[in-house]
């Protein structure tokens, strides 16, 4: 069968909770690279209730590293569901650094754990997640960029088409001869029109050419 997406998971888990059923907070393993890629792809306020959770409880275990209420956290609980439920990864994040799902609704960290080892692999994880954020920021910034460049050749494309439409119209009048020109002559609308249009085409070329510098 084709694997749950997380809305999915999270609209059974709803489901359940209105039929007064437990939700099973057990996932797919992931690595810890595996793990990593899939929070640091998240919005900065996505992850920013798991990151302070992690950090808020790797401080304490390294505080006192042989505290078992440290060591296990209730995923039921409103507060910790915030950061370690509610944010994509954040639960296989911590199974891939040693943590592991106990009597359904905790997730744990056995006593021989290395505490220090643990702030580490969170602070990898924050540093991970600031190095994406700033990443997506430049790409947006590039495409912007690109799109605008793209934007103005497509205008200037079509300037260059009108201007080339005059150039074609004014050597035709002028291939027809004197005589044709004189009827030409009668119609100072049409020639005001296109001294109009040519004017404003070329200030659009140099307002072009200003912002390219």
């Amino acid at each position: 069968t084709k694997p749950k997406t997380e809305a999915e998971r999270e609209a059974a888990a709803a489901a359940m909770a209105a039929a007064g059923l437990k939700r099973s907070f057990d996932e797919d393993p992931l690595s810890l690279s595996e793990a990593t890629a899939k929070m640091t792809s998240l919005s900065d306020t996505r992850i920013r209730p798991a990151l302070e959770l992690l950090t808020k409880m790797m401080a304490n275990i390294a505080k006192q590293p042989a505290e078992p209420k440290f060591r296990r956290m209730r995923l039921s609980n409103p507060k910790v569901a915030e950061g370690l439920v509610h944010v994509p990864g954040a639960r296989q994040f911590l199974r891939a650094i040693g943590w592991s799902i106990v009597d359904e609704e905790f997730i744990a960290l056995p006593i021989e754990s290395d505490a220090q080892a643990q702030v580490a692999a969170v602070a990898s994880l924050a540093d991970a997640a600031v190095k994406a954020q700033e990443a997506r920021r430049i790409a947006e910034l590039e495409e912007r960029k690109r799109e605008a460049a793209e934007r103005v050749a497509k205008q200037k494309a079509e300037r260059d088409a009108i201007k080339a439409a005059m150039a074609k119209d004014r050597a035709e009048v002028q291939a027809r001869g004197p005589a044709q020109a004189s009827v030409g002559r009668k119609l100072p609308s049409e020639s005001a029109g296109m001294s109009s249009m040519s004017r404003i085409i070329d200030e659009a070329d140099a307002q072009d050419r200003a912002n390219a510098q």
